[in-house]
């Protein structure tokens, strides 16, 4: 009985050090916008950069959506636009507030009109 006890805990210890050895898998995320209609999509959570580009076209809905941000694993990304959706702004940070205070800021630094975050949100 003490033998399996032993080999139990073993066991156990070995799962445990093996479980907290392997990363974490990464996640990925992307921003794609239309300067010509305005249209934007994004990603988020996706297992592959490719996989998170095209994602972000499709919702985009245009032909010549192209990426303008991407962001990894734990990062953060917001857009902003004025209300025609042709002048943006796009910023990844830590945290989802830093992302959105951003691409705020980098909105507005094109003095084309008001700008308000149209979407923001962080990647596992």
């Amino acid at each position: 009985m003490r033998r399996v006890m032993s080999s139990a805990t073993a066991i156990v210890a070995l799962g445990s050090i093996l479980l907290a050895a392997t990363p974490a898998l990464a996640t990925y995320g992307a921003i794609a916008w239309d300067h010509d209609s305005g249209k934007r999509g994004w990603s988020w959570n996706e297992p592959t950069p490719q996989q998170a580009d095209k994602r972000a076209r499709s919702e985009c809905g245009a032909s010549t959506c192209r990426i303008i941000l991407r962001s990894g694993a734990g990062q953060c990304a917001a857009l902003a636009t004025i209300d025609s959706g042709k002048f943006v702004g796009a910023a990844w940070r830590k945290t989802k507030e830093d992302a959105r205070l951003a691409a705020l800021t980098n909105c507005q630094k094109g003095k084309a009109g008001d700008c308000t975050v149209r979407f923001g949100d962080c990647n596992k």
